[in-house]
């Protein structure tokens, strides 16, 4: 599903500020990456990308591949939208649709809220969670009008209250996510890359319904749908808003999946934003800007939108590129693999990531410019690897026939194998694509 975050975290994404309010509701602090400077307005999620592209309001060839085609790859028809022969196939759909449980009469006392946050952290992990963080809910952090799960419904009997009268009542904000496989997102721009992002999202899918379900039993409201996954991420520590719109972790990267948090009730303990050097690291990489396929992140310095100083991502040339390039991928994930953050989490990766964090503020950039340069000398200024995984092999130019079973003799001439495989290289598509050419094509 990495249309619907994508979408959400481009220009809906940075929306994780807050308009200045009176003192019961104070403008929240959510780090350097991101600062409140002006009036804020909710984000309206019917006019976000994908209740616009169902409206048809996107043009007739994103409307026609997200709404009516099946795509040609099983586990993609199994573990993405809208793009199954049946749709009771998709996990994901199955689950946000089914009959929302009520919340356990006998509720459990909370004499201890850092001890309850210690264990509802253990037990999101436990349930599959990579990264748990806890935010202080803010009606700025709320979306405007309805509530808004993909492919599912989000109703529930609070539904008509203002976002400051659900934020008084329901204090407090979990956002526990998943992270993607590192491996299988060196191939970005294919449909192993794909599978990263989709059956992650579909195990936190599987994970938030579970911890849902649990804080109801304990006697607490949970309400999903009603959150910007960002302000969660960003306000409860998760990690700091980068130049392509994700939120960055110190362990993972960027490779981590932004799905709604859960609203409660829930007596907790706020964690407070990370400064991990993020802001420092984004003034001067632009990886993710000069690798980008559809020039969609910006070189330049941050703009104010909103009410909202951030690196503004053009989310409709992101999102209207897909038709063109479905034989190669349903899932771009390139402003996600090349960033220097996203690593294997090892010794290394972590030297390098404690070394930023604690560098004083000042010298930074000085520190940024070393990293970077290990970063491009050693694992490339763009990655292309050769990834093999259950039969997909990235090295194989989409729509050429060549086998991928190890030893195979057979012949497989005059089946389009052009020969492209070599050693570890992957084949991708182009980087930089004509953005004029699907703007004019889907008028």
């Amino acid at each position: 599903m990495r249309a619907e975050k994508i979408s959400e975290m481009l220009d809906v994404a940075a929306d994780v500020g807050g308009k200045p309010t009176d003192a019961e509701f104070p403008t929240p602090y959510l780090g350097r990456s991101v600062k409140i400077v002006g009036p804020h307005v909710n984000v309206d999620m019917n006019q976000s990308p994908h209740p616009k592209n169902a409206r048809g309001e996107l043009g007739k060839p994103l409307f026609n591949w997200y709404r009516n085609t099946v795509s040609n790859d099983p586990l993609t028809r199994v573990s993405a939208p809208n793009h199954f022969a049946d749709r009771r196939h998709f996990l994901t759909n199955v689950i946000n649709r089914s009959t929302k449980g009520k919340v356990n009469p006998q509720k459990v006392a909370v004499d201890d809220p850092a001890a309850m946050t210690r264990h509802i952290k253990a037990v999101a992990h436990y349930l599959g969670a990579d990264v748990v963080g806890i935010a202080k809910a803010h009606p700025t952090f709320l979306y405007a009008g309805s509530r808004y799960v993909q492919d599912g419904t989000a109703e529930d009997a609070y539904q008509q209250e203002a976002p400051e009268d659900l934020v008084r009542r329901f204090p407090y904000v979990i956002q526990a996510t998943t992270a993607w496989d590192y491996n299988k997102l060196q191939a970005h721009r294919h449909h192993i890359g794909d599978a990263a992002y989709h059956v992650s999202q579909m195990k936190g899918v599987l994970m938030l319904k579970a911890l849902e379900g649990y804080i109801k039993e304990l006697g607490y409201t949970a309400l999903r749908g009603v959150v910007t996954p960002q302000a969660a991420g960003v306000a409860g520590g998760i990690g700091e808003l980068g130049r392509n719109g994700l939120v960055i972790n110190r362990n993972f990267g960027a490779r981590i999946h932004m799905p709604d948090p859960i609203l409660t009730d829930l007596p907790l303990v706020a964690d407070e934003p990370v400064d991990i050097g993020v802001e420092d690291f984004c003034k001067i990489c632009r990886k993710c800007a000069n690798t980008c396929p559809t020039n969609s992140i910006p070189f330049g310095d941050k703009v104010v939108f909103n009410g909202i100083e951030k690196y503004k991502i053009n989310w409709l040339t992101c999102y209207k590129l897909r038709p063109y390039v479905h034989d190669q991928w349903g899932s771009c994930l390139t402003c996600a693999a090349v960033c220097p953050f996203t690593k294997p989490n090892v010794w290394w990766h972590g030297l390098a990531t404690w070394a930023l964090r604690t560098c004083p503020i000042p010298a930074r950039p000085a520190l940024v410019h070393v990293l970077k340069w290990i970063d491009d000398r050693f694992w490339g200024v763009t990655r292309a690897n050769r990834v093999r995984w259950l039969g997909y092999d990235s090295g194989i130019k989409p729509g050429d026939q060549a086998c991928t079973v190890a030893g195979c003799t057979a012949s497989h001439e005059g089946k389009g194998n052009s020969g492209a495989v070599d050693g570890n290289i992957g084949y991708y598509a182009p980087l930089k694509e004509n953005t004029n050419r699907f703007v004019k094509r889907d008028a």
